[in-house]
């Protein structure tokens, strides 16, 4: 199944943060990583990628003829002491071996970490951190692959600094990576805990009446529809917020087996159930 070409948010840079608008105009505020972040998670990333190194190398070494190849290669090398060696070309070959190596390993760790970790590294993951499009939604292996082959220039000249500058000139923090394949690193900050909702008098659900075989019926699922329902109402456009209750209450209503809702007592329908809940 093909993902449509047109992202269904609308992504505004708001300074060190993402607002993006959902369909249902619901704003998520994507906090953008910073460098020090970033260089951190990458440190965690490059002990990973020692690791990995070596081992690939060792495997090379000793599960194919590499071995006997670079022994030939060198075969006949004059090394004197103080001296440059005779002949330059097998380091050069040594050299472009190594180089080869650890791109592959490098591109290889964290192109597979990325698509199949939904954008987080090792590094990323204990950082807090992930990948993800423009628009918000997660990465593909098209855009983890792109920002990732583009290593090789955000690398250059030394330790990364193309792609150091290049995060300090951008307001989303995009190294060139990022921007070929339109990506940006966000935050997974742990948002505050909700604030309680308030307590309705049993007045006020007076109208409305469930046993506890119907309150049986109501899984994990619906009690967070009741309480996320009535905590974004205030938060939303008028006519969202009347679809969204609506939607709601429809579809406790057909779980609880309740008979028709009057437009005019959604509310009060909802807040019953949620009483209902609490007195269980």
């Amino acid at each position: 199944m093909s993902e449509p070409d047109a992202p269904r948010y609308q992504t505004i840079d708001a300074g060190p943060r993402q607002v993006v608008h959902s369909p249902e105009q619901v704003e998520l505020h994507l906090p953008v990583a910073g460098p020090t972040t970033r260089m951190l998670s990458y440190a965690i990333d490059w002990v990973a990628l020692l690791v990995l190194w070596i081992v690939a190398l060792v495997t090379l070494l000793l599960a194919t003829p590499a071995a006997t190849w670079l022994a030939r290669l060198f075969d006949g090398v004059k090394l004197h002491p103080g001296q440059a060696p005779e002949d330059l070309e097998p380091i050069l070959f040594l050299f472009a071996f190594f180089l080869l190596v650890q791109l592959v390993v490098e591109w290889g760790y964290f192109i597979a970490f990325e698509t199949l970790s939904n954008g987080r590294s090792l590094g990323k993951r204990l950082m807090g951190l992930r990948v993800v499009r423009d628009g918000g939604l997660p990465i593909t292996l098209r855009e983890a692959a792109v920002r990732n082959l583009l290593r090789t220039v955000d690398v250059l000249p030394a330790n990364y600094l193309v792609g150091l500058i290049a995060m300090l000139l951008s307001e989303q923090g995009k190294r060139l990576g990022d921007l070929a394949a339109g990506t940006v690193v966000v935050r997974l900050d742990r948002p505050a805990p909700a604030e309680p909702l308030p307590a309705d008098a049993p007045e006020a659900q007076a109208g409305f009446r469930f046993d506890r075989a119907q309150l049986g019926l109501l899984g994990p699922r619906e009690r967070a529809l009741v309480r996320q329902t009535l905590r974004r109402l205030d938060q939303l456009p008028p006519e969202t917020a009347a679809r969204s209750l609506e939607m709601a209450v429809e579809a406790l209503r057909a779980r609880l087996g309740y008979g028709p809702v009057a437009p005019e007592e959604r509310l009060a329908f909802l807040r019953a159930v949620l009483h209902a809940i609490r007195a269980e």
